[in-house]
């Protein structure tokens, strides 16, 4: 099952800010299954932090501090 289902109208953006990186998921259409959105978390690493809706248009936003991202990688490698 997916976490959250588009029907249209879907994009997705990465962005960089103060030692956090982010996925923003934007639609128009969408329903959220909450044991896909822990999948998404335990997946990427990152924890769901905002949800955001503005005349119609959601974004659902994940982030992890880059800190984290990088031990992960070191202890991957080990």
């Amino acid at each position: 099952m997916h976490t959250v289902a588009f029907k249209k109208h879907f994009n997705f953006k990465y962005a960089f800010a103060e030692n956090w990186e982010f996925l923003i998921f934007g639609a128009k259409d969408y329903y959220i299954d909450t044991k896909a959105l822990k999948k998404i978390e335990k997946t990427t690493g990152m924890i769901l932090v905002q949800i955001k809706s503005c005349e119609g248009m959601a974004e659902l936003w994940f982030g992890r501090m880059v800190a984290v991202r990088k031990r992960n990688l070191a202890n991957r490698i080990v």
